[in-house]
């Protein structure tokens, strides 16, 4: 079975899928959609696959079985209806929403349509993380006790990014946290309480940006969690890990976007033990690992892994955060 797929939006992070899609055997990857006509071109062709500059129009026409979702996403709810109206699977990147309001929207038209809805969170795919979390499942480390997930590192969005953009701006508490978050929840399952603080150092004159945040949480199980992320620090790193009540692990690394080793002691373990991976590689295999998760569920006509309600839950934590 071969899903044809298209992408809409053309910046950075569709063209991380866009060789991703390209290089699957069960996609056939074709067509690219952006309001910027050249931006548009350049990555359908070097993806081998026509360009579009209005998604309503690729929908129609396009022949689609899934879209993958790579824009802003203050203009989420509206590709999502559209996609949903015209019957397509959809692939979306987080965060889900900017505001509340549009996230709870965007899960109506989905559990309305019953149409296939995968969020995009690649760090449970990363197989650093996948290891981490099978020490859990496996009760290597007994029950979580504290739950942490942080990044930092030099991010400070570009003149013209659209982060800076007073209508689509949300900051680093709904655009990067939005990861952080769902390991959390991934890891020590449903959050119940949260309490944190957010700043902004770099652009005061918007206000619905911020480039740093840290808060402290309470998991429904018990246990307790901390998440941090920053844009504003010269050094980077990217860390998550369980203490847990009879061991625990640790996954990390010195760039904020990678992670190449896991650290763990259990009980048994007379000293601390580590696992090595290439950092590329890991990171690489969170985007090629979700877009296997997507397609075998699409094949199987089960709900993908990662559903709606998980992109959901990461936005209102974050607002919840930036409102406590």
């Amino acid at each position: 079975m071969t899903i044809v797929a298209g992408i809409v939006g053309a910046g950075r992070i569709a063209r991380v899928h866009a060789e991703v899609l390209y290089d699957h055997e069960a996609i056939a990857l074709e067509a690219i959609c952006d309001v910027h006509t050249q931006r548009a071109r350049a990555l359908a062709t070097a993806a081998e696959a026509e360009s579009y500059t209005d998604y309503r129009t690729l929908f129609r026409e396009g022949g689609l079985d899934a879209v993958y979702i790579a824009t802003p996403p203050g203009i989420h709810l509206d590709i999502v209806r559209a996609a949903a109206h015209n019957g397509i699977a959809i692939f979306c990147e987080k965060p889900l929403a900017r505001t509340v309001a549009n996230g709870q929207a965007i899960r109506e038209v989905i559990e309305d349509q019953d149409v296939p809805f995968m969020m995009g969170f690649p760090s449970r795919f990363a197989e650093p993380c996948r290891r981490m979390r099978e020490f859990l499942a496996d009760g290597d480390i007994g029950d979580p006790i504290t739950v942490f997930s942080t990044r930092a590192g030099h991010g400070e969005p570009e003149e013209e990014d659209w982060r800076l953009d007073p209508e689509q701006a949300c900051g680093v508490s709904i655009e990067s946290a939005s990861h952080n978050i769902d390991m959390l929840r991934w890891l020590g399952g449903e959050i119940e309480s949260v309490s944190g603080r957010t700043a902004n150092a770099t652009h005061p004159e918007i206000e619905s940006f911020d480039d740093n945040m840290l808060a402290t949480v309470t998991f429904e199980q018990g246990a307790i969690g901390l998440l941090q992320n920053s844009w504003t620090s010269r050094v980077e790193y990217l860390r998550h890990g369980v203490i847990g009540t009879e061991g625990a692990v640790l996954v990390e690394g010195d760039e904020w976007w990678r992670l190449d080793r896991l650290t763990y002691a259990t009980e048994t373990d007379d000293y601390p033990r580590t696992i090595a991976f290439d950092a590329e590689t890991a990171t690489g295999m969170g985007y090629s690992g979700e877009t296997d998760a997507f397609i075998e569920s699409l094949s199987a006509d089960r709900s993908p892994p990662v559903t709606v309600y998980d992109g959901l839950r990461a936005v209102e934590i974050s607002h919840a955060i930036s409102g406590s």
